[in-house]
């Protein structure tokens, strides 16, 4: 028997429900038999469906031919309505659901009125809690036990594998909100309808949701806007006001900070990117030498005794008599005149030298002034600004251990007794306009200092500042460059920050973060990550999406085989995961995605002399039109909140102070600006000059797998010699173990590469 089935489905204000999908189903009334679906489809935009059915003989006998049309929203019923089938058509006519809330729908905008196209919107319901999990803490028990009946591991071991455990047996609880009630993505006319079946909201007490509406970027990763919280909602589909947002925001490559023009941005500027600390230090020297009015600088560490220059003594060039320490010059310059004031990190939970650097300048009239920090989270910003004419965003951490030249010897003798390198970093000379955003950032931290530890005295005055002279004329005088492919004049930059939420602002800045999703949203050829951590969720879950979206994209990334914080490994071994990269093969076997460790020393005659030399730099290029330069880690306390440390309700106030310089070219021709960084920096890595060579037709992460491959040939046959060279990345422990893995993956498929 050959049976129509249609009808229409509208709400309690007799508008159509689209989008639902509808069942239709006879039952078997023998006990153990299923129920026969016999058809499904979708109701329309008018709300319409027709199912077309089939009733067998057997279905039809003993008046068994009794069909239920249920209404389901992800497969779970919302709805059924049962109907004797005595001919050939069953008109429903219109069904009307007013059983409670089942979606919601609206605009989103810009500020001209016009349609936002591709943003992805999630309805929650903000009764249920969040399961944003400390792992290590609220499952560490059970982990512990479970790992110890499935391996030998011992205590000691258990919290470098507990979190990859974890995230195997409780993966569903991470990246999800147990209240989201369901997503969709604006149309080509700015709509979206969410539906979600009741299940997912009700409650014991509660039978109606309180639903606020997020709307995230267009690779869905990234929060853009948060609603008030509509509550109590009776309608079946609730109309959600229009959500307007600033066109600047979604589009385009600069940062706006939620408003509709770009924020900090500058030109004619002149800037120099200093590569490796020897090159940073020695102009930081030649600045504070020079200083005649003031000098303010914020650091994360800063040893009295450390000392940045050195000189070759004459009878033996390989020797070095040091330069007096950067204290003492600091201190001279004070004497001669020169106000100098140094906020340092004091942190409860991270190291600090603050006591150090007090005692040593406590009987001058240097200024020092700490900068309390509670939990896991500091003042990183290393910024050092003079006369408002000059100025430096500083890689590193002024201690000893750091120094070192782009030839990254294991044994540099200029740092001294603390030879704990090798540490490649990049620093940042600045001159022009743009030091009005560093020096700003500098008094904006002072006068706060003041009202939080010096009931408000000793405030500086912003209108003091030198710096003002020169913001539309840039006539700083030019100092020595190393590189002068390196050395820019008259530019562009846009500075980008990180502020803890309630001391600048009551919810802080995440300038760094949008900055880097604006560029991996727009990124069309490579990514280039060069960082000391990486374990920010969003920027991982960006990269996921944005090589999920375009097959053409290639990431290259150069971070440490080992982070300095110990959970981190994990944390980035994660990442890994959730991006594609099997940790079982060698990682370079990813068609889009290259991972790689730097490396100095030596593997001769079965000597291994070979070390890990640590990356510190936070760089990254996009494209040849984008790059940044700064102090910010692609981890959570840099960029978002310390969520490695905690859920986002404990370390949502757990941000970093940072700075960063974005450079663009976008001119046609190009400048070329960037694209001679990119390429004097992987000169380095890589161990060749590529300044002269053209892309790739593959593309540049075949340049990089080809160096790796080469690099892992010379250490099978132990006659390799680096000086900061590039190996693919090892998921072992150590340096020896390392090695030991990557010869024997590189074995297991040499054969393929007909290497």
């Amino acid at each position: 028997m050959e049976c129509k089935v249609y009808g229409q489905l509208v709400d309690d204000k007799q508008t159509p429900i689209f989008g639902i999908q509808v069942k239709a189903i006879i039952k078997d009334y023998s006990f153990f038999a299923d129920n026969h679906s016999l058809g499904e489809v979708l109701t329309d935009k008018n709300g319409e469906f027709k199912i077309n059915l089939t009733l067998t003989p057997e279905l039809v006998e003993n008046d068994k031919n009794q069909i239920r049309i249920e209404f389901l929203i992800d497969e779970k019923p919302i709805m059924s309505i049962s109907k004797y089938l005595d001919n050939e058509i069953a008109d429903l006519g219109i069904i009307k659901f007013d059983n409670g809330n089942i979606g919601v729908e609206g605009q989103i905008i810009d500020e001209k009125g016009e349609p936002i196209e591709g943003l992805t919107v999630i309805a929650e319901d903000i009764d249920y809690g969040k399961i944003e999990l400390n792992a290590l803490n609220l499952l560490k028990s059970k982990v512990k036990s479970l790992i110890k009946k499935e391996s030998s591991i011992g205590d000691e071991g258990i919290l470098a594998s507990s979190l990859d455990f974890i995230k195997d047996k409780y993966s569903s609880l991470f990246f999800l909100r147990d209240d989201d009630l369901g997503s969709a993505v604006t149309d080509e006319n700015g709509y979206y309808r969410i539906t979600y079946p009741q299940e997912r909201y009700l409650e014991i007490l509660d039978k109606e949701p309180d639903i606020r509406i997020i709307v995230k970027d267009k690779l869905g990763v990234f929060e853009i806007r948060k609603t008030e919280v509509h509550h109590n909602i009776t309608s079946v589909v609730e109309n959600i006001e229009d959500i307007i947002i600033n066109r600047a925001e979604i589009d385009g490559w600069q940062v706006t900070l939620n408003n509709n023009s770009p924020s900090k941005m500058t030109s004619h500027n002149n800037f120099e990117i200093l590569i490796d600390n020897h090159q940073a230090w020695e102009k930081i020297v030649e600045v504070v030498d020079e200083a005649e009015s003031y000098l303010y600088l914020t650091q994360f560490v800063f040893y009295p005794e450390f000392i940045p220059r050195f000189f070759s003594s004459s009878e033996n060039p390989s020797n070095y008599n040091g330069d007096d320490t950067l204290a003492y010059k600091l201190l001279e310059a004070q004497k001669r005149g020169v106000d100098v004031k140094i906020i340092i990190n004091e942190n409860r939970v991270v190291p600090d030298n603050y006591d150090e650097l007090y005692d040593y300048f406590k009987d001058s009239e240097v200024e020092v002034r700490r900068y309390p920090a509670k939990g896991p989270y500091s003042m990183h910003a290393k910024v050092m600004v003079a006369d408002g004419k000059k100025s430096f965003i500083i890689g590193s951490p002024f201690t000893q251990s750091y120094w070192d030249t782009s030839k990254h010897d294991i044994n540099e003798p200029r740092r001294l007794e603390k030879n704990e390198g090798p540490y490649h970093d990049v620093s940042m000379y600045l001159e022009g306009p743009v030091i009005s955003h560093l020096e700003e950032f500098f008094i904006e931290l002072w006068n706060y200092l003041s009202n939080l530890h010096f009931n408000g005295d000793n405030k500086i005055n912003e209108n003091k500042s030198l710096n003002k002279e020169i913001n539309n004329n840039n006539t700083s005088e030019k100092l020595p460059d190393f590189n002068p492919l390196l050395r820019v004049e008259n530019e562009s930059l846009q500075i980008v920050r990180s502020i803890t939420p309630q001391t600048l602002s009551k919810n802080g800045e995440t300038g760094v973060l949008e900055a880097y999703r604006k560029a991996i949203t727009n990124a069309q050829d490579f990514i280039y990550l060069e960082n000391q951590y990486f374990t920010n969720k969003y920027i991982i879950g960006a990269l996921k999406k944005a090589v999920e979206l375009n097959p053409d994209l290639q990431i290259i990334m150069l971070i440490n085989e080992v982070p300095d914080v110990p959970t981190y490994r994990s944390w980035q071994h994660y990442g890994f995961k959730f991006m594609g990269l099997d940790l079982e093969k060698l990682i370079i076997e990813h068609p889009q995605i290259g991972v790689f460790a730097k490396w100095s020393g030596k593997f001769l005659n079965g000597k291994n002399k070979l070390h890990n030399c640590y990356i510190h730099s936070k760089v990254a290029i996009v494209d040849d039109v984008w790059a940044t330069v700064g102090t910010s880690n692609l981890d959570g306390s840099s960029l978002s909140s310390s969520e490695e440390f905690g859920s986002s309700e404990i370390s949502q106030n757990h941000r970093n102070m940072e700075m960063n310089a974005i450079m663009f070219d976008f001119d046609s021709p190009k400048k070329g600006n960037i694209e001679n960084f990119r390429k004097i920096l992987w000169s380095e890595h890589l161990g060749m000059d590529i300044i002269n060579l053209e892309r790739p037709q593959e593309g540049w992460l075949g340049l990089w797998k080809d160096k790796g491959f080469e690099n892992i040939i010379e250490l099978e046959r132990e006659e390799i010699i680096l000086h900061g060279g590039i190996l693919p990345y090892s998921t072992k422990n150590n340096p020896e173990e390392q090695i030991k893995d990557l010869v024997e993956q590189y074995r297991r498929i040499k054969a393929r590469f007909n290497r």
